[in-house]
């Protein structure tokens, strides 16, 4: 399962929900899908990857809990194709 929450607590396109809570609600939905695919690996002796698409701006790491959400997840993927300059 590969989640892409853009973005958790700064809402990233204009009129998302904006909401400081949801830095604890991404690692809580993130650990409840773990515990859920966890379960279902042990019922059918399968294993399922976790992974998800993670902001690369600072404000994107501040506002989910790195540590916790890293710990979780099988793969953490940045997106890191929107960026731009004068190099």
């Amino acid at each position: 399962v590969d989640i892409d929450w853009e973005f958790p607590v700064s809402g990233g396109e204009q009129g998302n929900s904006k909401r400081p809570q949801d830095r604890k609600n991404f690692t809580y939905m993130l650990q409840t899908l773990r515990d859920k695919l966890n379960a279902a690996g042990k019922k059918d002796k399968r294993s399922y990857l976790l992974t998800a698409a993670i902001g690369t701006e600072e404000r994107n790491f501040a506002n989910i809990e790195v540590d916790k959400v890293l710990a979780i997840l099988d793969w953490a993927n940045l997106m890191c194709y929107d960026f731009y300059g004068a190099w």
